[in-house]
């Protein structure tokens, strides 16, 4: 059975918190707003303005610690003792997977304000959970997507663009992920075809535009396919995810990410630049070294970690690698329908030369 979850509405361009009021007045009258200390000082003018045009009343709270289920019980608990009507989040991927299932629990319209570009969270009916050390506590399943994601390209091109190189990073993976689940010469079920056909486009608009546009970015200058590259980022991706079936899949770069959180030295490092670095493994894994040294060339013009030490497992990593690969287990019937062979010593050896492929790729730039 295919399921297809999407938000009802997707705006990116820019002046679009200016003119939310509106459009979330359209959801509700009274507003319960989840917001990141930095995100709420760039975004909260512009929407405030917009909400108080219209007689939204709002509150808000800043959110500080990991996306865990007893921070979801205690803004559900919050929200429902103000007796609102819309959930809005505003921030980055925590907050908005937040935001996401506090509005599930509550059965209430959920609206995302991605202030940065560096997953899908605001698109996607799913929360990645973390316990309270920052470690990957599984995901939560959510009964729909956001109703309305509004994104603004002014807010979302002032932001580090360290953030952006993570979406990248995160939205490059799709194809490949979804592809080793799709033997040669096999079809494969709709939902996975329409997930290798929207992923090879934001796959080719990326390594298109991603460099040119992230380098702009240092110098402070506009680019004309920035649009294209958030929207690959944020729709695309999103779209990617939101067409499902009960058919599982194994994804390795996600795993190896989920995985890497349990090292506390990792936790310097975004979703995205863990992810990036676990798609290398999986190249190498599948026994494609030249493509995986292709991509890493790719993320280092990104500036995208391509080492476990730009990870931040510094001095001897065999420890460090054979507790990660130890993490990750996917279902017999998963594994069975792969073209490779993917245990925990075969990974682990994947993930090792993925690290000196980056380390060989470094040293070759040092200047003699």
């Amino acid at each position: 059975m295919i399921v297809a979850k999407t938000p009802a509405a997707y705006s990116n361009e820019p002046g679009n918190l200016g003119k939310a009021g509106p459009r979330i007045a359209a959801l509700g009258s009274k507003v319960y707003a989840i917001a990141g200390r930095t995100a709420w000082s760039k975004a909260g003018p512009a929407l405030t303005d917009s909400l108080k045009q219209e007689g939204i009343v709002f509150s808000v709270r800043l959110l500080e610690g990991p996306c865990t289920l007893a921070n979801i019980e205690r803004l559900s608990e919050e929200a429902e003792r103000f007796e609102v009507d819309v959930i809005l989040g505003i921030g980055g991927g925590t907050v908005l997977d937040l935001t996401k299932a506090v509005g599930d629990r509550l059965g209430l319209p959920v609206v995302t304000v991605p202030t940065i570009a560096a997953t899908c969270a605001a698109w996607s009916a799913l929360t990645v959970l973390y316990d309270d050390e920052g470690r990957s506590a599984g995901y939560l399943p959510l009964g729909s997507s956001p109703a309305l994601v509004l994104a603004d390209t002014g807010i979302l091109s002032d932001a580090p663009r360290r953030y952006l190189a993570s979406g990248i990073g995160d939205t490059l993976v799709k194809w490949y992920e979804i592809g080793i689940n799709v033997k040669p010469g096999e079809l494969g079920g709709l939902d996975a075809r329409i997930g290798l056909s929207t992923s090879r486009l934001a796959l080719d608009i990326l390594k298109e535009h991603a460099v040119p546009v992230y380098n702009a970015l240092e110098r402070h200058e506009s680019h004309p396919a920035f649009a294209d590259v958030t929207d690959s980022i944020f729709l695309l991706a999103g779209l990617v995810g939101s067409v499902t079936s009960e058919v599982r899949r194994a994804g390795f770069a996600h795993a190896i990410h989920d995985a890497l959180t349990w090292l506390p030295e990792t936790h310097g490092s975004l979703h995205g630049e863990k992810v990036a670095f676990g798609l290398l493994a999986q190249l190498v894994l599948e026994g494609k070294r030249a493509e995986a040294e292709e991509l890493a060339r790719l993320h280092r013009s990104l500036d995208l970690p391509i080492t476990l030490q730009e990870l931040g497992i510094v001095g001897d990593s065999s420890a460090a690698i054979a507790a990660v690969a130890s993490r990750i287990r996917f279902p017999q019937d998963v594994l069975d329908r792969l073209a490779f062979e993917a245990d925990a010593d075969r990974l682990a050896a994947a993930i090792a030369e993925a690290d000196r492929i980056g380390r060989t790729i470094i040293h070759s730039q040092i200047p003699v």
